[in-house]
């Protein structure tokens, strides 16, 4: 649905934007905020207040995201571009620090460490379409930020307007002035 706000580079206003996509877009978002939740407050054995927190951010921020786009809600491109950016940034450190933490076990601990670093693997392999891919496609699809039409600043009352400014003429002779003074002191 390319309209003419697309071909002259403006973003078009969420409302504006095909209705499967931001249907599609508002309810992976909402499953993916719920799938956080229950991985890391079901699944995992032991807590962390450093992952709690993580993810009660990026279930917030997605469930946020995706009822706003369920509702149409004027807030929904905002809220999108939010929680996209932060699962992006959040999903790309995870991912690298899983990739790195199963590289070094399996180089530190050999056979044993191979079998740990199959299993952080895998994890890797499913994170990465829900924490990396959907938000890279979801900032792709909201795309730049709307900006709103400069208008003209008046100029300020303070400033100093181009007729106040010193002539070259006028700082030279202010400084022909102050060497005879010197001269005249000597």
């Amino acid at each position: 649905m390319a309209g003419d706000g697309e071909r002259s580079g403006e973003a078009l206003p969420i409302e504006s934007r095909d209705r499967r996509a931001r249907i599609g877009f508002g309810v992976a978002n909402v499953a993916v905020a719920l799938f956080v939740l229950f991985g890391v407050f079901r699944l995992l054995p032991t807590r962390w207040w450093v992952v709690d927190a993580g993810a009660v951010v990026v279930a917030s921020l997605l469930g946020a995201s995706g009822i706003a786009l369920l509702r149409k809600h004027r807030l929904a491109e905002h809220l999108v571009r939010v929680a996209a950016g932060v699962v992006l940034a959040l999903g790309l450190a995870t991912f690298f620090a899983i990739v790195v933490t199963a590289a070094w076990l399996s180089g530190v601990y050999g056979q044993v460490g191979l079998t740990g670093a199959i299993v952080f693997g895998l994890v890797a392999a499913l994170l990465l379409p829900y924490v990396v891919v959907l938000p890279a496609v979801e900032l792709a699809w909201v795309g730049p930020r709307r900006r709103a039409p400069a208008a003209k600043a008046a100029p300020r009352e303070d400033a100093p307007r181009e007729d106040d400014a010193p002539t070259s003429n006028a700082r030279a002779e202010d400084r022909g002035r102050g060497k005879k003074k010197r001269k005249g002191r000597g």
